[in-house]
């Protein structure tokens, strides 16, 4: 018998124990993959949707949790142009609405001013024309879901618009969104005249110095606002501070309860091989060696769960956003990086839980041990 086969007959010993633990740890890392990679892809969604619009800097009202509040004026786009360093302002507004068909939507108002509509890139169809209030382009996925086409209707809280083009987007909110100019949503929303905040270019965004030095003064010039690089939008946003916030809660949980079950498991698995353990001391087992075998055990457990959790992870993440509800706006992110390091932290919590159960097994004498005492 060595190092090896020891915990592998343990194991086989008790099938049963070691499923239910393996199961166990499994669902930990499931569930870790699942929810943290759904709250970076919403961040990842978030930061597309800057590098689509060129957007270096975004203005949003101060103190507010919501990005789709709609009660700056209008008119502070114009003064915004006039701070040094500032070549573009765009206005936006945005709204998520339920269709008829119960899929969810996202209204978004585009100014004429700034290049929004003159940049879109429609892969059928073509652009509304300026001041034409009456017709909308749609994201591809959403276009996709509906069944609609170029010329078709849609009716949008009970008026009803033409589409004039299909535009494939990168970020997943904006490919499921419903673009249209603001005025036209803002009649809609029945905010006329307000938006949820302005999309700014400056003159050298790959110079950290210049974006500070901008952001001072817009922030001087403007103390009712907030400015935030684009990069850190998503940081800023409270929908996905409060989904990474759950998703790390829920991890830290689930991954606590997996270590609970290693610890029991391996603290079991010790107490029934006393007599066993207390022989191998008998005939030369160093307690290092002893310890090694029983961490490898949790590790052996470990293993297996996390091979387990990583598949059942990636599945459940395919068929959650399968969902209507769920895969509209939430595509997740699950990295290489992330995989291992789940994988790691699991392997390390097996690790962890046999720690105990060892220091344990090595603190009896070894003619207690072959007693069973």
């Amino acid at each position: 018998m060595n190092a090896l086969t020891f915990p592998l007959r343990n194991l086989r010993n008790h099938r049963l124990r070691s499923i239910l633990t393996v199961a166990g740890i499994g669902a930990a890392l499931a569930s870790m993959l699942a929810l943290v990679g759904l709250s970076r892809g919403v961040d990842r969604a978030v930061v597309l949707t800057m590098e689509d619009r060129g957007t270096d800097i975004v203005a949003v009202k101060k103190g507010s949790i919501e990005i789709l509040t709609t009660d700056l004026d209008e008119g502070l786009a114009a003064r915004i142009r006039t701070v040094p360093g500032v070549v573009n302002v765009m206005s936006s507004i945005g709204d998520l609405v339920e269709l008829d068909t119960g899929e969810m939507a996202y209204l978004a108002g585009w100014s004429e001013e700034g290049g929004f509509w003159q940049t879109l890139a429609v892969s059928a169809g073509k652009r509304p024309l300026s001041g034409d209030l009456g017709s909308v382009v749609l994201g591809q996925a959403i276009a996709e879901t509906l069944g609609k086409k170029p010329g078709d209707r849609i009716e949008l809280s009970g008026q009803v618009f033409r589409i004039s083009g299909i535009s494939k987007q990168a970020s997943v909110i904006d490919d499921r969104s419903v673009m249209m100019p603001l005025e036209a949503l803002q009649r809609l929303l029945g905010h006329e005249g307000k938006v949820s905040g302005f999309h700014i270019r400056i003159d050298r965004p790959q110079d950290p110095s210049r974006t500070a030095d901008v952001k001072n003064r817009l922030g001087a010039s403007f103390p009712g606002l907030s400015f935030i690089e684009s990069g850190e939008m998503a940081r800023h946003a409270y929908i996905t501070s409060l989904l990474r916030a759950m998703a790390w809660a829920s991890s830290t949980i689930a991954l606590t309860m997996a270590f609970v079950i290693v610890l029991n498991t391996l603290l079991m698995a010790v107490t029934e091989r006393t007599r066993e353990i207390g022989l191998l001391a008998a005939i030369g087992w160093k307690p290092s060696r002893v310890i090694a075998t029983i961490v490898l055990e949790g590790v052996l457990l470990a293993a297996a769960g996390a091979a387990l959790g990583v598949t059942a992870g990636l599945l459940g993440l395919r068929a959650m956003i399968r969902h209507p509800q769920i895969g509209s706006f939430l595509q997740p992110e699950v990295t290489p990086m992330l995989v291992f390091e789940s994988v790691a932290l699991v392997l390390a919590i097996g690790a962890l839980g046999g720690l105990y159960p060892a220091w344990r097994a090595t603190r009896m004498r070894p003619m207690e041990l072959l007693r069973g005492e």
